[in-house]
C-alpha cells in the first residue's frame, strides 16, 4: 500500500511504511501533529495522512510544505533512519530522495495554476 502524488506531469509513489517518519518530521518543524488514517482495519498500518495537506496546494504551497517535511528530516537523520521499516519497504534515504524531486517539480512551476493531487 503506498500514496501517490501527480504534478505537472510528474508522478511520485512510495510505501506508507514512512508516513510515521513524514509526519514526526513535519512536526518537529512546525509543532503540528499530523491526522492520523481514520479506518477501522487499515488506520494504524497507513499511520499518518500527510498526504492531504499536499493535495490541491499550488507549487508554491508544495514547495513550502514538502521543505518543512525536508528540513525535519535532514535535521536528525539518525532518528528517522532508526525509523526505517522492519520489512524493508521504505526507508530514510530513498524517501527524502522522493521528496526532494518532489520539492524540485513545485520549485519548476512555471505557474500557480497547476495544483497538486495526492491520494493514500
Amino acid at each position: 500500500m503506498s500514496w501517490d502524488a501527480d504534478f505537472d506531469g510528474g508522478s511520485w509513489n512510495y510505501t506508507h511504511n514512512t508516513n510515521g517518519m513524514i509526519a514526526a518530521a513535519y512536526e518537529s518543524v512546525t509543532g503540528e501533529s499530523t491526522e492520523p488514517y481514520d479506518f477501522p482495519i487499515l488506520g494504524k498500518v497507513i499511520g499518518p495522512t500527510w498526504w492531504k495537506r499536499l493535495d490541491g496546494m499550488t507549487g508554491a504551497q508544495g514547495s513550502e510544505y514538502l521543505g518543512q517535511i525536508i528540513n525535519g528530516l535532514e535535521s536528525d537523520p539518525n532518528r528517522f533512519r532508526a525509523m526505517n521499516p522492519d520489512n524493508g519497504w521504505g526507508d530514510f534515504d530513498t524517501l527524502l530522495a522522493t521528496l526532494r524531486d518532489m520539492k524540485a517539480a513545485s520549485d519548476n512551476a512555471c505557474c500557480g495554476a497547476r495544483k497538486w493531487a495526492a491520494s493514500g
